[in-house]
């Protein structure tokens, strides 16, 4: 940026000096200089075939009229909803791309960047301005535009990291102050509560993270109150992480990128939040390429990225920019930090969306696409896909696996529908077992529990963990698999597999529990109960894998079903080992307490227990 003597003018007078058929780059998001989009407007008789880009502007932006037609072209980066009708009727333009090449582009000699239009504060007394809320593409803009205009607001906040700006760089200032645009939070709804709740069962403390601005977004954040030392890597961030920095949640100390500081490249929330970040230097602003490059993404352990969808297909592709073949919104900086969060130690990518769209009426897991739609990410690149129904875990998983984890956390009217769909296409085996209409998985019984200083997942059984349970099944070594079946039992095929996954939670009823690894989880031990035909009784099993007996797992295991057997009203129980299971006669009499009655009786060279339970 070359030393200049900026002129003082009015809006007016400073967009008079631009040209005609260049290519002028508006700031966007709360930093939309409006002072010179309405003298832009007011003026346009002077301008012919100018092009104005900028990643997502707000406002009514009434240069992308059609009256305009012959004056300016929209360009958007990222489609916005002030101007996502005049591009889906081809009064304007759209140009998908990462975030995180957006600014080498600009800087590049294929685009030519005649003007730049932003918002910034007053300078300080080293003749400094700052950018402010946005510095994502609008610090590449500035530094390769032929003219550059500021608008100089004093309600803009001076902020920290690559925000600032030389006065004496403009060519061009135009003082006009104004409050800065507010994004107001979302009264959130119970689909975007659960969707925020499942999300936070996968953020451990010390995770970093990247979410977006909207409704799932603060519902996760709401949930992350009783997380620690959590970090903040992000493309934009609201009000949500200011009430978790206050709270002392986010700590950003387990960082490898800015240890100590929420690192963004633009915010838009509340007054709240523009004064927050105001001089306050544990938040810093850095440009995209820099934000959003997964390889510096993934230099952080333990990345967490949340972004949205339109569509998930059966096969995990996910449709994020376009409804059909009508463009909606944008890439953004969604497969930057999918691939990053990929590739850091311990980083999960996640996509978090409601079940349905449109009064519930359409689901969003689709069995293909809706034609026209585009691939924004694609089905190697996602790892769990989350709905209010649950999560579904695809990362290496087949197509057949994937099919079945989606098919789970669609919306329960929709699943016989997509079931069909995947037969129909040979997805998944002709006998694949259909899903209960009724959604009755209940998420509230998952468990984090400790052993042995590690952590493991306790939860019920899903009807997509059939190949799992083969896995377990083949990992039991000779004597356990005898012990468990009472006779030799040497395989698990995929239709015994299916029934054992195939629970109703209440008569029918299995815990499973996850030793948690960096990519998934594998199973270590099963507990189940059947009630009896008359419905009197119910018999109870369980199996730890040979390598983590002795942890307490099985102790674990089976007061949790027992738990559970209370709450559906079965308070008899039966259970039946070989009488020289030791480990079995332990586990009952440390669970006295829980029994009304504890009953046993030995037959040949089994023992029987008869139990009955305490109510609650």
């Amino acid at each position: 940026m070359k030393n200049k003597r900026p002129q003082i003018l009015s809006a007016d007078e400073a967009i008079k000096s631009l040209k005609k058929g260049g290519r002028i780059f508006i700031d966007g998001g709360a930093a939309t200089p409006f002072a010179l989009t309405k003298a832009l407007a007011r003026n346009a008789e002077q301008f012919a075939d100018n092009e104005l880009f900028h990643l997502l502007s707000l406002g009514d932006l009434e240069l992308a009229s059609p009256e305009y037609y012959n004056k300016f072209r929209d360009n958007s980066f990222f489609i916005g909803a002030n101007v996502r009708e005049r591009v889906q009727e081809g009064n304007a333009d759209y140009t998908p791309i990462f975030l995180s090449e957006i600014p080498r582009l600009i800087r590049s000699n294929a685009f030519p960047v005649s003007a730049a239009l932003v918002m910034v504060s007053p300078p300080d007394k080293n003749g400094m301005c700052s950018l402010g809320v946005s510095v994502d593409v609008a610090l590449a803009a500035v530094e390769s535009a032929d003219i550059i205009i500021a608008q100089i607001n004093k309600h803009m906040p001076r902020t920290f990291g690559q925000s600032f700006i030389p006065y004496n760089s403009f060519d061009y200032v135009v003082e006009e102050d104004h409050p800065l645009p507010e994004h107001a939070p979302i009264v959130l709804d119970e689909v975007a509560q659960k969707i925020g709740r499942n999300v936070a069962r996968l953020i451990q403390d010390g995770s970093v993270l990247q979410l977006g601005i909207g409704g799932i977004p603060d519902a996760v954040l709401n949930n992350l109150r009783e997380k620690n030392d959590l970090g903040i890597h992000t493309e934009m961030f609201s009000d949500g992480v200011v009430d978790l920095m206050k709270n002392g949640n986010v700590t950003n100390k387990t960082k490898k990128i800015i240890r100590g500081r929420t690192l963004s490249g633009l915010c838009f929330g509340t007054k709240k939040l523009y004064d927050y970040i105001h001089e306050n230097p544990l938040i810093v602003f850095y440009p995209s390429d820099f934000v959003n490059d997964p390889f510096v993404i993934s230099q952080n352990d333990n990345m967490i990225s949340v972004n949205s969808a339109l569509q998930v297909d059966l096969t995990g592709q996910v449709c994020a920019d376009s409804m059909g073949a009508k463009f909606y919104s944008g890439i953004g900086g969604q497969v930057d930090f999918v691939r990053g969060a990929s590739r850091s130690k311990g980083g999960k990518s996640i996509i978090a969306l409601p079940s349905t769209a449109k009064g519930g009426s359409i689901s969003r897991i689709v069995g293909e696409l809706t034609q026209g739609a585009g691939v924004v990410t694609s089905r190697g690149d996602v790892h769990y896909v989350i709905t209010e129904y649950g999560v579904a875990y695809l990362h290496g998983k087949t197509i057949r696996q994937r099919a079945i984890e989606l098919i789970h956390i669609a919306h329960p009217k929709f699943r016989d529908e997509l079931m069909e769909f995947v037969k129909s296409n040979r997805y998944v085996y002709f006998d694949q077992k259909t899903f209960n209409k009724e959604d009755q998985y209940s998420a509230n019984w998952e468990e984090d529990y400790i052993f042995e200083e590690k952590t493991y997942t306790s939860r019920p059984i899903k009807i997509t963990d059939g190949k799992s349970l083969q896995e377990f099944f083949y990992s039991l070594g000779d004597e356990t698999r005898y012990q468990r079946f009472y006779q030799i039992v040497d395989s698990m095929p995929d239709e015994m597999a299916q029934r054992f996954v195939d629970v109703d939670y209440k008569d029918n009823m299995a815990f499973v529990v996850l030793e948690n690894e960096d990519i998934g989880s594998k199973m270590v031990a099963v507990g189940r109960y059947s009630a009896n035909k008359s419905g009197n009784f119910i018999d109870l099993t369980f199996v730890v894998q040979d390598d983590y007996r002795k942890l307490g797992i099985g102790h674990y295991l089976c007061r949790k079903l027992i738990e559970y057997a209370k709450t559906k009203n079965h308070l008899h129980i039966k259970a039946k080992s070989f009488k020289n299971n030791k480990g079995i006669f332990k586990i009952f009499n440390d669970l006295r307490d829980e029994f009304l009655e504890l009953n046993t009786y030995v037959k040949d060279d089994f023992v029987y227990f008869d139990i009955k339970l305490k109510k609650d």
